[in-house]
């Protein structure tokens, strides 16, 4: 294939991709009317500041991985971040929680990748269970997360057992996801009619049809929700398959969850948001500490992440602690 060849192929797929993008943007334009004018059970809020006093929580966490020699070490962190808000407005004081585990782990890529990640959010649940003075809790991501789901992991059985009842018996929870990783919207749009989606991209759909809302509603400052969408309804019909491993997980949780979409002004990133119980009551504690132009949506979030965050200088300085202490066995052990 000469350069002419490959510069016509170019063209034409990028003349394939606008066509696309056109008949995308027009089926938004549809389904922005149907939520505009209430025939659709998706309703687009305007949301406003939780009035009373209150104390909101953020959970979140981090983890780093090294590879050195015959062994990983894994390095894992959680923190909690309190914000009290209050008739002299909102503070946070310096009761910031944090836990950190090293493990080191003899065996594949595959294992060590996936220990991380349960190291991680099994620290992020002991945290979720010293939330009870607490009125709402934001974490990082869904509130269902599971690494995988194999029945036959019992370390794996064990963790989903311990964060189901931890989850299932605090209402307080709010999922912040910013990474559209599945398609919720797309999927609930694709039942309501619009199957011409179903090659579109989540994030595209969300930042778009938000764009088309605010212009409609004439409203690009305040804090706007879009939603909500039952896991049940989803889960219950057909779905594309980027949703089939987290809906296992869902089946095997046995607990109710819905989401929404959140943007605290039209300069914003769009987050979902994940709920047991579809409270309109509970997006106000969002807004109360959303803050603009963050992917983290509240402050809150933001100092947890920026909090937990485990550095590379960190997790080296952890790595020679422990090359260290395993050079000097042989020693004591002579001693």
């Amino acid at each position: 294939m000469n350069s002419t060849d490959i510069l016509n192929k170019i063209k034409k797929l990028a003349e394939e991709e606008d066509e696309k993008a056109r008949k995308v943007d027009a089926i938004l334009s549809l389904v922005a009317e149907d939520i505009y004018y209430g025939n659709s059970d998706l309703e687009f809020l305007e949301i406003n500041n939780a009035r009373n006093p209150h104390i909101a929580c953020a959970v979140d966490g981090s983890k780093y991985q090294l590879d050195v020699g015959d062994f990983s070490l894994i390095i894992a962190r959680a923190v909690k971040v309190k914000g009290i808000s209050g008739e002299k407005g909102k503070r946070i004081p310096p009761d910031i929680k944090e836990d950190v585990k090293l493990e080191d782990n003899y065996y594949g890529e595959d294992k060590v990748g996936k220990d991380a990640i349960l190291l991680m959010l099994t620290l992020e649940t002991e945290i979720l269970s010293s939330c009870s003075d607490c009125d709402v809790i934001f974490i990082d991501g869904p509130i269902i997360d599971p690494p995988t789901y194999d029945d036959n992991d019992e370390d794996l059985k064990k963790f989903h057992e311990v964060r189901k009842l931890t989850i299932s018996t605090s209402d307080k929870i709010i999922g912040i996801v910013k990474r559209f990783a599945q398609r919720f919207l797309i999927n609930k749009l694709i039942n309501d009619g619009y199957a011409q989606l179903i090659e579109a991209r989540e994030s595209y759909i969300v930042q778009n049809l938000f764009l088309k809302l605010r212009q409609k509603f004439e409203d690009y400052k305040n804090p706007r929700f879009l939603g909500w969408i039952s896991w049940d309804s989803i889960f219950s019909s057909n779905y594309t398959t980027d949703l089939a491993g987290l809906g296992k997980a869902y089946k095997k949780y046995n607990i109710k969850l819905y989401s929404g979409y959140f943007q605290q002004n039209a300069i914003s990133p769009v987050a979902r948001i994940d709920v047991l119980s579809p409270d309109n009551n509970k997006l106000a504690y969002i807004a109360t500490w959303s803050y603009p132009g963050i992917n983290e949506v509240t402050i809150l979030n933001k100092l947890a992440d920026d909090i937990s965050n485990v550095s590379k200088a960190e997790a080296e300085a952890y790595l020679n602690l422990l090359i260290s202490a395993r050079k000097t066995l042989p020693m004591m052990r002579k001693a």
